[in-house]
């Protein structure tokens, strides 16, 4: 036996006005607390650079005073100055 629906037409389609209010308010929500989140991870306490300065400035030498040797790392001598250092010429 099976069961029969005696107002096949009367079902409801789609959805109610309430039902509409509801889920608006909901993902309106979620929404929120997403962007509150978002939020405060991205202002959280110290900031801190992605990458650290390459170079530090150091102060100038006082006057009259000759500067100091630049140091070497190699022993190799300086390039030519019409080279780039990536085979251009």
């Amino acid at each position: 036996m099976t069961y029969r629906d005696p107002h096949p037409e009367e079902r409801p389609v789609g959805v109610t006005a309430r039902q509409a209010r509801w889920s608006t308010a909901i993902i309106a929500g979620l929404i929120l607390v997403m962007g509150v989140i978002f939020y405060a991870i991205a202002n959280r306490g110290e900031q801190r650079a992605a990458n650290p300065p390459a170079v530090i400035a150091f102060p100038a030498p006082a006057a009259g005073v000759a500067p100091a040797a630049p140091q070497t790392t190699t022993g190799q001598p300086a390039p030519p100055i019409e080279s780039t250092g990536r085979g251009e010429r």
